[in-house]
């Protein structure tokens, strides 16, 4: 008899815990995966109109650990009249919560910027019609070693 409830609680336990699971799976905020997803989150670029081209982008890696960290993309929205820096992790950086940063510089202007603690991306976007634009995206490292980065430092995309 005392066999049968305990394995009864184990699978009620069982159940309890997968339902635990499902609950907080679904619950948890949804994370832009793509770069589609990302131009147009809230979040993200918040291009609704899903539009964009790709002006530049560079990947950053890790030379001391050979390993991709993130990619950076500067874009550029007609509608918007914007363009938008992204910092997207990828590799095994994708998913892993740590210090991630998009810069968005326009000529003129002060720049405009988004960093913290992410596990996806950090984006910016900004009005920058008829400006020259220069941007910046920063990952930390996985095992250390700083911040790695990328960009553009030479005035570019004007007009």
């Amino acid at each position: 008899m005392f066999r049968r409830y305990r394995r009864m609680l184990a699978r009620t336990g069982v159940a309890l815990g997968l339902a635990f699971a499902s609950v907080t799976y679904v619950a948890s905020p949804a994370s832009a995966h793509n770069l589609s997803e990302i131009v147009a989150a809230e979040k993200g670029c918040g291009w609704s109109d899903g539009r964009y081209t790709v002006l530049d982008w560079a990947d950053i890696g890790d030379t001391r650990n050979n390993m991709p960290l993130a990619t950076g993309y500067l874009l550029w929205n007609g509608q918007y009249q914007e363009n938008c820096v992204v910092t997207q992790r990828v590799g095994r950086a994708h998913g892993v919560t740590d210090y991630t940063e998009a810069v968005l510089e326009r000529q003129g202007l002060a720049p405009v910027s988004d960093s913290g603690q992410y596990a996806h991306y950090a984006a910016v976007s900004a009005r920058a019609p008829g400006r020259c634009v220069r941007w910046w995206s920063y990952v930390h490292s996985l095992y250390g070693g700083g911040i790695w980065g990328t960009g553009r430092s030479a005035w570019g995309n004007c007009g």
